[in-house]
């Protein structure tokens, strides 16, 4: 193989592994850590105890009551 071929051959690669969707290179149902919220709790008491029940797949950094 030739040295010209062998860079065109990872270029193009490299091109197409941007191109594709997350869900084609990670699985679906998959969510990056860059698009889940960090949630701080305050006053968590009551109502708020169900709010973060329903924010499972967040990142909750800290809680406060």
């Amino acid at each position: 193989m030739k040295r010209r071929d062998f860079l065109k051959n990872a270029g193009l690669t490299g091109v197409s592994l941007t191109i594709l969707p997350s869900y084609a290179v990670a699985g679906l149902g998959h969510v990056a850590p860059s698009d889940k919220l960090n949630i701080a709790g305050i006053g968590i008491g009551g109502k708020g105890k169900v709010n973060l029940k329903n924010m499972v797949g967040q990142n909750i950094v800290a809680l406060c009551d």
